[in-house]
């Protein structure tokens, strides 16, 4: 609805429309000789930028003028003190920078009404990223405050060439949204096709930054992801300069960027902080552990169960000896120590830090001891279990994928033995083939081999040779248009 020039429908639809809230300020004065409207909300402005920069100056002033558009225009140009100011016509939008910590100045007999900016909520402040630690990096992540989040991508990526395009999101409660890009580098047909997706999103609010990447996925179903989500600047800034498209949403400290590539969940900035052959060993050792996560249990399961020829005659004996005593098949060890072992990563998650961090590590060795002792599981189940589970934190953007893939191996390697395995596996590489994102593989630039990325990718090279040959992401071999 749009806001007329009649001074008391606009005050009662107002009033109206914030019945019963009780931070919802609003106060009546006369400025130029004419009734004027002040309305923010309480909590979310600086009250003494509030004071000085508006409502002292606007009550101070003693101009008079003709019509109130006039008037209006000169508080526009000449009274108020703010820098951030927006001019609306609508109430929808009024209401809406409102609730963003502005605050309405409206004058009587006019069509619109003005917005300044004099933002004032407590923010956390940039400390040290909590899940993505770097040991050479920078140390300052994202926060709730979306423009908090906008200055510091600004502040690493200093080119006008960075663009922010800001969108409102849901139906009932409007969340800002930001779509980050870097012009000349991502593709504009992949920009507006995001911004189509989320614009189309029947979403009523947005509470967080995974109901927005549901919409920005492509490709078939599986188990990996083609969104990925950082809370770091640094991480992020690098993604748009790679040509990504980055998502960044109010309310939360995480940012969405797409495509996101298999070879990404191996590569960290501290790989380019260390030296380079340091920083090669490293990631060959983040996929290795993947494989490790992924399937020694269901391997070790599948050749304790149907292809005990394959272990080493010491090692058939240990386990041989071990398994005698317990009342399970090797299968059903497995799939209960794994869930075991999730149950109490999950507690020591979700309860509170000063004792979360005692039950998860107390629990694994108390009941790990426990079921040992008692015969309800073998000794070299367990070590199998602790390797794998220490292997999957390695590549911990991973983790909630491996966790899931780990079970249906194993329980398919109960059943069929390696054979089963190597077909699930088999299905498994075939999917992941199969996937990509707005026209780029998944496994690029593996594959499809692009030669100039090799550089970059299951090694690093030394910048020497690296700088030269940085491929951007619509540059890669198999994209394609989509």
């Amino acid at each position: 609805m749009r806001i007329f020039d009649n001074y008391e429908f606009t005050r009662d639809s107002l009033k109206s429309d914030f019945k019963d809230c009780s931070d919802f300020l609003i106060r009546e004065v006369y400025s130029g000789g004419r009734r004027t409207l002040f309305c923010a909300f309480d909590g979310l402005v600086d009250t003494v930028a509030l004071s000085h920069s508006i409502t002292e100056p606007i009550l101070r002033d003693r101009a008079v003028f003709e019509t109130p558009q006039q008037q209006l225009e000169h508080i526009k140009t000449s009274v108020a003190g703010a820098a951030e100011m927006v001019e609306t016509e609508t109430f929808e939008e009024l209401e809406s920078l409102l609730m963003s910590g502005f605050i309405a100045v409206y004058v009587e007999g006019c069509k619109t009404a003005l917005a300044f900016g004099v933002q004032g909520w407590n923010r956390r402040s940039t400390d040290e990223p909590t899940n993505e630690a770097m040991v050479k990096g920078a140390k300052e992540c994202f926060v709730e405050v979306l423009n908090d989040n906008k200055a510091l991508v600004r502040k690493r990526l200093k080119t006008p060439k960075l663009k922010m395009r800001q969108l409102m999101l849901g139906s009932e409660a409007k969340t800002p949204v930001v779509i980050a890009y870097i012009e000349g580098r991502a593709s504009m047909e992949d920009v507006e096709e995001i911004e189509l997706r989320l614009k189309s999103a029947p979403l009523e609010n947005v509470p967080d930054f995974g109901v927005l990447s549901e919409y920005l996925a492509q490709g078939v179903r599986s188990f990996f992801t083609t969104v990925g989500n950082t809370e770091r600047p640094d991480v992020f800034s690098s993604k748009l300069m790679e040509g990504r498209i980055g998502v960044m949403t109010e309310g939360t400290p995480f940012a969405l960027y797409t495509p996101y590539l298999f070879s990404d969940n191996f590569s960290s900035l501290d790989d380019y902080n260390n030296p380079p052959y340091y920083s090669s060993f490293i990631r060959l050792l983040k996929i290795f552990a993947f494989g490790i996560s992924t399937f020694l249990p269901a391997l070790y399961v599948a050749i304790g169960s149907f292809h005990q020829e394959m272990f080493p005659t010491p090692l058939l004996y240990l386990v041989a000896t071990s398994e005698e005593t317990t009342p399970f098949p090797l299968l059903v060890e497995a799939v209960i120590i794994h869930i075991l072992y999730e149950i109490m990563r999950e507690a020591g998650l979700r309860l509170p830090n000063t004792i979360g961090h005692a039950v998860s590590i107390i629990g694994a060795i108390v009941i790990g001891e426990a079921m040992v002792t008692a015969g309800i599981i073998g000794e070299p189940m367990l070590v199998v279990v602790a390797l794998t589970a220490i292997a999957s934190y390695v590549v911990y953007p991973l983790y909630e994928s491996v966790a899931v893939m780990r079970l249906v191996f194993i329980v398919i390697a109960g059943f069929s033995g390696i054979y089963g395995l190597v077909l699930s596996a088999s299905a498994l590489f075939v999917n992941v083939f199969s996937i990509s994102s707005f026209g780029v593989p998944y496994t690029a630039p593996v594959v499809p081999l692009t030669m100039r990325s090799l550089g970059d990718t299951l090694i690093r090279q030394n910048w020497k040779k690296l700088a030269p040959r940085r491929v951007r992401i619509k540059e890669l071999e198999g994209t394609s248009d989509e």
